[in-house]
């Protein structure tokens, strides 16, 4: 196998690993229409905040999520939330 490809795959298994946890599909399925902020988030999926951060973090670091900051509140929202599975 050539080590371009194979360097694909591997960055390709990196990022879908991120959504082997349940809980980081329930934030994106959240964040699918609209941004909110960590506590507003954490709410939605029924987590602490400090776990919702933890995963927010994660997903931004991956380029699933962006942030943007109005005073102290940060609010976080899918790059490309028109592609989302919407929850019923």
């Amino acid at each position: 196998m050539n080590a371009k490809l194979f360097s694909k795959a591997e960055e390709q298994a990196d990022y879908c690993r991120i959504f082997g946890n349940s809980r980081r599909v329930m934030i994106l399925w959240t964040l699918g229409t609209e941004e909110m902020s960590v506590g507003d988030i954490a709410s939605k999926v029924g987590a602490s905040i400090q776990n919702t951060s933890q995963h927010l973090r994660l997903m931004k670091d991956k380029g699933i999520l962006k942030s943007r900051r109005d005073g102290q509140t940060i609010y976080y929202y899918a790059v490309n939330g028109d592609c989302l599975m919407k929850r019923d």
